[in-house]
């Protein structure tokens, strides 16, 4: 695996999301504990080739073992229904049923090559798993431009996949958060969280090609 600085910015902040609603470690935890962390963000942010604003993501304001059951009650599918905000996309979608998400989704990632944990596989529309098959697909696209290779696929799939998917419920997901959870630092991510996705799928539509005589489905 690369080391993170090597890695674009847009990749990275998918990651760096992905972690912020994954299962705290205590190693995540420190993290976010170090003043430095939110400045190395910023820098992250400002290098991105689009907008965004960026108010921070607030330290969390428990301790680690405290921190721990507040995502446990607050995300944990074990909990079942009465958990508040799911971190599954199935969970806020009505417009489809859940096994053609989870079809789809394996598509996707068998497309490109992407091998899922046993675990990942059970739980193939959990955002964090969705969060970093973008973050793969930015590297793609970044890889291929550094190499003289067409970046273009890999910004087509990257539309396809946050209109498809992330889009259709990560701002469903965030109004759950912001009305349901109180921990300021994960209000924090979400909103961050919709609004770089917001403006990386924008930012996206306006820099993709299509071959010609095709056109986007």
């Amino acid at each position: 695996m690369e080391a993170a600085d090597s890695l674009p910015s847009v990749s990275q902040l998918y990651l760096l999301l992905g972690k912020c609603f994954s299962y705290p470690t205590q190693e995540f935890y420190q993290l976010t504990q170090d003043e430095g962390t939110g400045e190395q963000v910023r820098t992250m942010v400002e290098a991105l080739p689009f907008a965004v604003k960026f108010k921070g993501i607030p330290t969390p304001s428990l301790p680690h073992e405290d921190f721990e059951s507040e995502y446990i009650s607050a995300f944990d599918i074990a909990f079942g229904p009465s958990h508040p905000c799911p971190l599954h996309e199935s969970d806020h979608r009505d417009d489809v049923s859940s096994t053609e998400i989870t079809e789809e989704l394996l598509r996707f990632y068998e497309h490109f090559q992407v091998k899922l944990s046993d675990k990942e596989r059970d739980y193939p529309d959990h955002l964090v798993v969705e969060l970093e098959f973008m973050a793969y697909l930015a590297k793609k696209e970044a890889d291929a431009g550094k190499r003289g290779n067409d970046p273009a696929p890999y910004r087509r799939a990257q539309v396809d996949f946050l209109e498809r998917h992330l889009d259709k419920w990560v701002p469903k997901l965030d109004e759950k958060i912001q009305k349901r959870i109180k921990q300021p630092f994960y209000q924090g991510a979400s909103s961050f969280l919709r609004e770089f996705l917001s403006n990386h799928l924008s930012y996206l539509r306006k820099n993709v090609s299509y071959p010609a005589g095709t056109a986007k489905s």
